[in-house]
Order: C-alpha cells, then structure tokens, then sequence
C-alpha cells in the first residue's frame, strides 16, 4: 500500500487542557490533536505515546488520575485513507506525586490563644519621688507585647463617693504609638493610669492599676502632718496622720512596702486618721480630698525589733538654711547619750551628746540617715532638704514655721 504525506496542511499542534504542562498526580488534563486547514476532512489519528493509539481515531485523550507513568513528550498526526500529515512538536507533560488531588503540602500550624480575661497592662513611674525641676516618665508595658498597641493615658482623680478613682485623659494621651509618656512641670502627688488599644474595631485593654508619684513638699492645697513629727516608730505607737485644707471630706490611702494599695483608714475621725502601728504600717502615706486634691506625702517606718533605738527625725522636707536636730530614741529611754550618727553610711559624730544638731541646713546634707546606740542600729530614713522660698511663696514658710514650732511642742510633750 502506497502512503503519501499530505502538503498544503499546516502542521498538527498538541494542546493540553487546562494549559498547564507541569501537574500533580491526581489531577485531570485533555491532550488534543488539533489540525488547522484540515477541517471538514475526515481524520484518524495517530499518537506517540504509542499507548494513547487505543482507539487510534480520537483526536484528544482524556488522562483521568493522572500518575507519574503519564510524564513525557506527547506528539500527533492526522490521516485520511493513504494520506498523513506531518507529526506535531512535541509537547512535554510532567506529572508530579509531591501532592495528590490538587492539594499542597500542609503549612506549619499556627498557634491561636484566646483569653477569656482582658489584659491588663502595667504601668511604672520613673521616679517615684519628685524633685525640683525633675520630668515624669510612665511607661506602659502590655503582656505578650506585639506591632500595633496604641497607648492612652490618664491622670487619677480621687472619686471619694466611689472609694475609687475616675480617669482624665491628659493633654495628646490618646492613641500613642509610643509606651512612654513623659509629664513635664509636675510638682505636687498625682496618680497616673494607663491602657492599650488595637484593631479595626479598637480593642481595649483594662485600665492598669494607678501608679503614683509623691511630693514630699508641703503646698498650700493640701497638706498631711504626722503625730508625733517623726518618720520612724515603735510598734504599737498611737500616730496621727491629720488631713489640712479647705475640703470638707478626706480619704488617707497608704502604698505599702509589699506594692498594695489601700484606699481607707481603719480608724478616720473627721480628716484624722490613727493608727496603732504595726510593721505592716510602714508605707507612704498622702490625703486625697473630695475635690480632687492630693496633699505632700510622707514615709512612715515601724520598728519590728522591740529592743532597737529609731531615728527621730522630720517628717517633711527641710529648707535651706534652717536648723534640725536629729536624735536617738529608745521605746523605754527618750533621751540616750553616746550615739553615732550616720549619713549615707559615713560615721558623722561619735562623742557623748545625744542628738546631732544642723544650724544651717544645706542641700549637702539631704540623704539617708540612722543612729546607733549600744550596738544596735536604727533604720535609715531620709531627710530631704528644699530650696529656700522666695517671697512671693511667704505663706509657704509661715507654714513651715508652724510645722516646725508644732514639732518643738510636741517635742516637749
């Protein structure tokens, strides 16, 4: 038998459909023998490769499930009677087993923790007691932080009918990108709040616990005075801590040496709070009025060791320039003899007097201070000292005066 190839025809192409030359095992794909200028004409077809030829006359093959047995290069040619066209190009398919039914790999898991509890940030001052001139850094530290908080922050304000706190935004607080927060020109106790914000709707933390910062300086609001004037006490001592100013309802909160807040008095007799003080009573210790004031605040020590001296000295700052007398007290025994002084842990005076007089007080002599008397120390308190007050701040040292003449009273008592 005679065959002839068949001139005039343009050469048959091999598609792949869907078009992709490289699937996976699984997947389905058409391969087609197409022929362009030969239609109307009817072809059988032959295939390489050679296992498509079953039957021999379609012009596509459908692979159903492909495997990798089905890679490789497919090519195809019309015939009519004795007549063929020229072979195709060939196309190269790969089937892959590196995934089945058109799925990938699994990626690697994703861990997804939903709380049932807001989180509640925590915010540190930086310092803690203010100095002239000094700035006041919040930071607000949200657990497991991430990209995208958003930080607001609050001032305290004393909500007495609440024994609580209601929160002001304060000035370009809302919203911060940054975790900081800097307060310039604070002068007198403030407590501070903060929270975090994130998302589209915005979520929001829990307000943080307050955070304070104190003022030892005593201003002309409010003001807290300590009976009898001394930082340090005994165990089981009567203390008095009295609120002053023109507010008709006090509160008198305490943050103790174990980070605890407290918003009430056990005993308050009007603005008065007494205490029977115990170790437990060692804290800071401020008045918060009705009207949203807070008064100086002061440091409050108890003595555990029954047998120990304490230190007597000021409760508040001393200006410069005036005179102190700091001195040695045992619970049976007021007046001792032969006492060493300390300050910053450097030996000042070892001689028989019993107290150790400044007559002109300067900012050289602020620091910690402690006594020693048979051997046994006393506790270190700080003593702070404050410039002296111009005269347009008079009312400010007639009231330092009267602390001070107070404190020479009761001394005598």
């Amino acid at each position: 038998m005679n065959i002839f190839l068949w001139t005039g025809l343009n050469k048959p192409t091999v598609t792949l459909q869907p078009s992709w030359t490289q699937i996976y095992s699984g997947e389905t794909v058409t391969v087609r023998c197409e022929i362009q200028g030969g239609e109307g004409a009817q072809w059988t077809y032959e295939w390489r490769a050679a296992k498509l030829n079953t039957p021999p006359t379609s012009n596509e093959h459908r692979i159903i499930r492909a495997t990798e047995s089905d890679s490789g290069g497919y090519s195809c040619r019309g015939r009519r009677d004795n007549f063929f066209s020229e072979w195709s190009d060939i196309i190269t398919l790969t089937v892959s087993c590196n995934s089945q039914h058109k799925t990938t790999e699994w990626s690697d898991s994703v861990t997804l923790t939903v709380s049932d509890n807001k989180p509640r940030p925590v915010l540190t001052v930086s310092p803690s007691w203010l100095s002239p001139g000094a700035s006041v850094t919040l930071n607000c530290e949200v657990e497991h932080p991430s990209a995208g908080w958003s930080f607001y922050w609050y001032k305290a304000v004393p909500d007495l009918s609440e024994k609580s706190s209601s929160y002001e935004l304060l000035p370009d607080g809302s919203g911060t990108a940054q975790d900081s927060y800097i307060i310039h020109g604070q002068t007198h106790t403030a407590g501070y709040v903060c929270r975090a914000g994130r998302g589209d709707p915005e979520y929001h933390t829990d307000h943080s616990q307050p955070k304070f910062v104190w003022s030892a300086d005593v201003h002309s609001a409010a003001s807290l005075t300590v009976s009898p004037d001394r930082v340090q006490h005994f165990t089981s001592d009567s203390v008095s801590l009295t609120c002053e100013g023109n507010f008709t309802e006090w509160r008198v909160r305490k943050f103790s040496e174990d980070g605890r807040l407290y918003s009430d008095c056990r005993r308050m007799t009007g603005s008065t709070c007494n205490i029977n003080t115990s170790k437990s009573d060692t804290a800071v210790y401020w008045c918060e009025s009705g009207s949203g004031e807070f008064s100086s605040a002061v440091n409050i020590t108890v003595q555990n060791d029954g047998n120990g001296p304490i230190l007597v000295s000021p409760v508040h700052p001393v200006t410069e320039g005036a005179s102190v007398s700091l001195s040695c007290s045992l619970r049976t025994q007021k007046i001792l003899s032969n006492v060493f002084f300390y300050h910053n842990d450097k030996l000042l005076q070892n001689d028989t007097r019993g107290e150790l007089k400044i007559s002109a007080v300067s900012k050289s002599d602020e620091g910690f201070y402690k006594c020693q008397y048979s051997g046994r120390e006393s506790a270190q308190s700080w003593m702070s000292v404050k410039g002296d007050y111009s005269p347009v701040c008079c009312k400010c040292v007639l009231l330092f005066k009267d602390l001070v003449f107070s404190s020479i009273i009761g001394s005598l008592f």
